[in-house]
């Protein structure tokens, strides 16, 4: 062992011992690696490094291969429920966490029996809850256990319905509970109410590496670019829109098998109808979906059946759901709801909110 690394290497070290999946082991080899020292004497740990990331990769491609294949296995298409409606929420939680009884309220009809013992449910449980007229599919899961990344009572195909999901509800009667469910999602490479870091590394034409924001970086450009050259970016473009703090991010970003999911946690035990409300709310919020309601001139708004559209969407965007024709010969609509005056007349760029009622003239 070289005796004059650095603090930086060691920690790096200690994450490759805590490491628990191939590729967080490959994110901490890469991270030692940035931090090896470079002088001569150091020369058998860089090719020490170098041999252990080469077979850490091609394990990791063989895993990738091995679970395409496995991708179409009963079990996991057992698991699989296609998307419906507004959006796909996912109901997770230990046994017994109450996640059967918060469906059935939520729908307000009994979806799957409640039962005194644990794991009855032992497939996905799909229902849907009216929203304001919108039609959020909720998937209540089989339970989750400690082990479930690891594969145990089929935690594989269960976190797999999690990271197809759109959100998550996680049903957690204490925080021990709700640290254990977090900490088997992220050990899966699902993280709960994060954002990626705000760098994008993408391999370019042009040699060397260009990088934009440089100012975000709170640590030496050096190390990225010598990090980046050691991860196979030495010709790349990277773009950093917010504060990075660490190479960990970086490593973070550049995880493609990582994602990234909005969820509400609550303790289906404390809920009454009150909370219930709110939760429905809470719920919808997740989805960064609008619901907009549509008219036609002269006549009485369509309030049962809205149209669902993404956060930030337009009047244009609405036509184009409505039908191709109404978006090609759009020249205006009449809005009520978010405009300062009810019927008030805007062009196809206005960005329309939730609960919006439309009138679409062409």
């Amino acid at each position: 062992m070289v005796s004059n690394i650095s603090v930086e290497y060691a920690n790096a070290m200690k994450k490759l011992d805590s490491a628990r999946t191939p590729e967080e082991r490959l994110a901490a080899l890469l991270e030692m690696k940035s931090w090896a020292p470079t002088h001569k004497g150091a020369e058998n740990l860089r090719s020490d490094l170098n041999r252990k990331i080469a077979e850490l990769r091609s394990e990791i491609e063989r895993l990738k291969s091995s679970g395409t294949k496995k991708g179409s296995s009963s079990a996991s298409s057992a698991m699989y429920i296609k998307k419906e409606g507004v959006g796909q929420v996912v109901l997770v939680g230990l046994p017994n966490s109450g996640k059967s009884w918060l469906l059935n309220k939520l729908i307000g009809k009994e979806v799957t029996p409640v039962t005194p013992y644990p794991f009855a449910t032992k497939e996905p449980a799909p229902a849907m809850l009216n929203y304001n007229g919108g039609l959020i599919q909720l998937v209540e899961l089989p339970a989750l256990i400690e082990g479930s990344s690891e594969g145990k009572a089929q935690g594989k195909e269960i976190l797999g319905a999690v990271r197809n999901s759109d959100a998550v509800l996680v049903c957690a009667n204490s925080i021990n509970d709700k640290d254990l469910i977090v900490s088997e999602l992220e050990k899966s490479s699902i993280f709960l109410n994060k954002l990626r870091p705000p760098i994008v590394v993408k391999n370019s034409s042009f040699p060397g590496i260009q990088i934009s924001g440089k100012d975000f970086l709170g640590f030496p450009v050096e190390q990225l670019e010598q990090f980046l050259k050691n991860s196979g970016f030495a010709n790349s473009q990277v773009i950093i829109s917010g504060k990075i703090s660490s190479i960990s991010e970086v490593v973070e970003a550049l995880d493609s098998k990582i994602c990234y999911k909005k969820a509400v946690f609550v303790n289906p035990f404390l809920v009454n109808d009150h909370i219930l409300i709110d939760l429905k709310d809470r719920i919808f919020l997740l989805l960064d979906m609008i619901l907009v309601f549509t008219k036609k001139p002269g006549e009485d708004v369509d309030n049962k059946e809205p149209i669902s559209l993404s956060v930030g969407s337009t009047v244009e965007n609405l036509a184009h759901e409505l039908h191709k024709d109404f978006a090609k010969n759009l020249k205006h609509a009449k809005v009520w709801g978010s405009t300062k005056f009810p019927g008030q007349m805007v062009g196809p760029e206005y960005v329309l909110k939730n609960n919006d009622i439309v009138e679409i003239a062409i």
